[in-house]
C-alpha cells in the first residue's frame, strides 16, 4: 500500500492528483475492512417486552427501535423500525414502520420512516452470527412463533454521515401473554455502521 501511494506523488497534474486519491483511498481500503471502516462500539443484547399495537392503551410500548435498542409506542414520530401485534393466531405479527397506516397512529400526521429489510432466521437464535449480506424483503409484514426470530437490516439517520448506510439486529420471540397482548423478547444490535457481527464483543469486519 505504501508503495502505490509513494509512486503516485510522482504524477503531475489535475489529472494525476485525481488518481492519487483514488489509489490512497483503494489502498486504505485494501488494508482493512470493507470501506475502510472501524467499529468501536461493542455489539448489545437485550431481553425486553412490548405491547400489541392494537387492543391496548395507546401509552403502550408497541414497537422496536432496533438502531437505538428500546421499545417505543406508535406515534407520529416513527422512531422505530418494527410495530409488533397479535392477530389471535398464536403468532406476533411483526409490521415495518412504512406499513403502518395513518389512522392507527396515536395523533398527527408520520414523519418519514426508515427502510426496514427483514428475513426469517434459518437455524437457531443464537447460530446467527452474522447478518446476511442479501436476501432481505423490505418493508414487508412477517409473523412470526414462539421460538422464532428474524434479521433485520436498518437503513436510517443513525448511518446518515457514515460511508455504510446499514446496521443490522436479530430478534427473537420468547414468549407471549395473549390475556395481557405482551410480547416478550430478545434482540442482539450491531450499532456500528456497515457492521454484521451479531456476537458479543467489537467487530472486527
Amino acid at each position: 500500500m505504501v508503495t502505490n501511494v509513494l509512486s503516485m506523488r510522482m504524477i503531475r497534474g489535475p489529472l494525476g492528483r485525481v488518481a492519487a486519491a483514488v489509489a490512497i483511498v483503494a489502498g486504505l481500503t485494501a488494508c482493512d475492512d470493507t470501506l475502510g471502516l472501524r467499529a468501536f462500539q461493542e455489539v448489545e443484547f437485550d431481553t425486553l417486552s412490548a405491547y400489541a399495537m392494537t387492543q391496548t392503551p395507546i401509552s403502550f410500548p408497541s414497537a422496536y427501535s432496533a438502531s437505538a435498542g428500546i421499545v417505543v409506542r406508535v406515534d407520529p414520530e416513527m422512531a422505530f423500525e418494527v410495530a409488533f401485534d397479535l392477530p389471535g393466531n398464536g403468532k406476533v405479527l411483526l409490521i415495518p414502520a412504512r406499513r403502518i397506516s395513518p389512522t392507527r397512529l396515536v395523533t398527527g400526521i408520520p414523519t418519514p420512516s426508515p427502510q426496514v429489510g427483514m428475513q426469517l432466521i434459518k437455524g437457531t437464535f443464537e447460530s446467527m452470527t452474522k447478518a446476511p449480506s442479501g436476501g432481505y424483503a423490505y418493508d414487508s409484514t412477517f409473523q412470526v412463533g414462539v421460538g422464532e426470530g428474524v434479521v433485520l437490516e436498518l437503513a436510517g439517520d443513525a448511518c446518515q454521515f457514515s460511508l455504510a448506510s446499514q446496521q443490522y439486529a436479530k430478534l427473537v420471540v420468547d414468549s407471549i401473554n395473549a390475556t395481557r397482548r405482551q410480547i416478550y423478547f430478545r434482540a442482539v444490535r450491531d450499532p456500528n455502521c456497515g457492521f454484521r457481527s451479531l456476537q458479543p464483543g467489537i467487530p472486527k469486519n
